[in-house]
């Protein structure tokens, strides 16, 4: 019996290590998110800077992000770069977003706030 739990234990470190690693090759890039509701967002991000593009909405805005771990990291609204709506945003919002699943070439986000209990999965798909 003990030896099938440390055979557990050290799958799950395996598993771990890999999905860190993998994590890491989708800290900088551009991405795209595809929604047929609201409309398709791209994402740049390079190092602690973040500027998403919503096509539906015309909105434009530049994120801080600090990196949590390998997987996980926060989003801060520094500027709202464009917004010819008008489309009101919340002061001292914070996104928390974790990488739950990568892929060979995009990865699946699970994203939460400090303002909302809602819940949001999506997947970016590195366009460059």
């Amino acid at each position: 019996m003990r030896n099938l739990i440390v055979l557990v234990l050290i799958c799950f470190s395996t598993v771990t290590f890999g999905q860190t690693n993998e994590c890491k090759k989708f800290k900088n890039g551009k991405f795209k998110i595809i929604d047929a509701e609201v409309g398709n967002s791209i994402i740049t991000r390079k190092g602690s800077k973040q500027i998403e593009y919503g096509e539906g909405s015309k909105l434009k805005l530049e994120f801080k992000v600090k990196w949590v771990d390998d997987c996980t990291y926060t989003l801060e609204l520094k500027k709202v770069l464009e917004n010819p709506n008008n489309i009101e945003l919340p002061e001292g919002m914070i996104l928390t977003i974790e990488i739950i699943e990568t892929k060979e070439n995009s990865y699946v986000q699970k994203s939460t706030s400090n303002l909302y209990d809602m819940v949001l999965e999506s997947e970016l798909i590195k366009i460059e």
